[in-house]
């Protein structure tokens, strides 16, 4: 009884042995027989970008100073104050320069009525000059009296001349006076926002002071500098595009090359203007600025073909022998259209496997079928 429960024992395990095999063998058909789909390491086409780091600064950026020497007795902005353009930011005490302006004027008129007077004065000087001339013609008086209608002709002549550029120097002395007083009232130059304010109110402003420091949020650029052999290209670019931190793109419009490099980097600043108020970007700002400098030539495989171990990247390469093998690549740039660039590893023509995961369950089934 012993002996055939032995041998019994051994039917069932050699039994149970080949049914495992059976199965095995069934799973292996199935899964070899199952295509993976897979795609061939190409050189693709792609856009030519040089980035570079970039600052925003505005364009209108400027501190106003005094011309006069007056008190300040308006300031109608502070810090942070939105001002509109042609707005009054301040005022100095101006009852000085009125009066300046007032009295020219009165001397003004006077000269004039001067004016008229002596022109009336030559007028009448030019006609008894006439009349004594036909008179000396038909000898009727003396040279004296020739001598003396000419002289008092030249001399109304000599007055009304003085008169004119008196009055000419009135008017001078009056538009002085008037810029003078225009200097009494600060005009914003430009809309933008107040940095800083230098001055208070009932202080005295001396000619040459700052007064007051103010930015234009409306007109904004981005400084770059970009090396000495990269200005030509640069420069033929299209469409310089802004990345800000916050993840935003705003597209550039004019670019500038200031023609001198750095003495030391031998870099150029180039400056381009972004559009037109635009929200939440003030100057100092940090970003990256792109430029499509042509075409070039990028060895690809898509993203969803790269499996990563650890710190290794790599890929399933179709193999004519275990069906796919693992090999490590060195990555570079993310792509349009969810391609990855591939600086090492794979050659142009050689298929990937597009599900990484059911290559390597094949490889690993191959491998078990070689054992076997």
């Amino acid at each position: 009884m012993k002996a055939y429960a032995m041998k019994r024992h051994a039917i069932q395990t050699v039994i149970l042995s080949l049914f495992t095999s059976l199965l095995l063998i069934s799973s292996s058909a199935s899964i070899a027989g199952t295509q993976l789909a897979v795609i061939a390491v190409e050189d693709k086409s792609f856009p030519q970008i040089e980035v570079f780091d970039a600052v925003i600064e505005a364009i209108h950026h400027s501190t106003v100073s005094s011309r006069i020497a007056a008190e300040v007795v308006e300031l109608n902005y502070d810090v942070n104050d939105i001002v509109a353009k042609d707005s009054v930011i301040m005022r100095f005490r101006d009852e000085e320069f009125q009066a300046r302006v007032a009295q020219i004027q009165a001397n003004l008129l006077a000269d004039k009525a001067q004016s008229r007077e002596a022109v009336a004065r030559q007028k009448e000087a030019t006609s008894e000059s006439k009349r004594v001339k036909n008179l000396f013609k038909r000898k009727l008086v003396s040279q004296a009296a020739l001598d003396k209608s000419n002289a008092n002709l030249s001399a109304a002549n000599a007055k009304v001349q003085v008169i004119q550029a008196q009055i000419k120097s009135r008017q001078a002395e009056l538009n002085e006076a008037k810029v003078q007083l225009s200097y009494t009232t600060i005009i914003a130059p430009y809309s933008g926002v107040v940095t800083e304010r230098l001055i208070e109110i009932g202080e005295m402003a001396s000619p040459g002071q700052h007064l007051m420091t103010g930015i234009s949020l409306e007109y904004l650029r981005v400084v770059v500098n970009v090396p000495q052999y990269l200005l030509t290209t640069i420069k033929s670019a299209e469409k310089p595009l802004l990345k800000l931190t916050d993840g935003r793109e705003i597209l550039g419009t004019k670019v500038t090359v200031i023609p001198q490099a750095d003495i030391k980097s031998h870099s150029f600043k180039i400056r381009i203007d972004l559009p037109e108020n635009i929200e939440n970007v003030y100057p100092g700002m940090f970003g990256k600025m792109q430029f499509n400098v042509g075409d070039e030539q990028i060895r690809v495989v898509p993203q969803s073909a790269i499996v990563q171990r650890s710190e290794v990247s790599g890929v399933y390469v179709e193999d004519e022998r275990l069906g796919f093998i693992f090999r490590q690549v060195r990555l570079g740039r993310t792509l349009a259209d969810g391609y990855r660039e591939v600086l090492a590893g794979v050659s142009v023509g050689e298929k990937v496997a597009l599900d990484p995961l059911e290559a390597a369950r094949k490889l690993k089934l191959n491998s078990s079928r070689s054992q076997l």
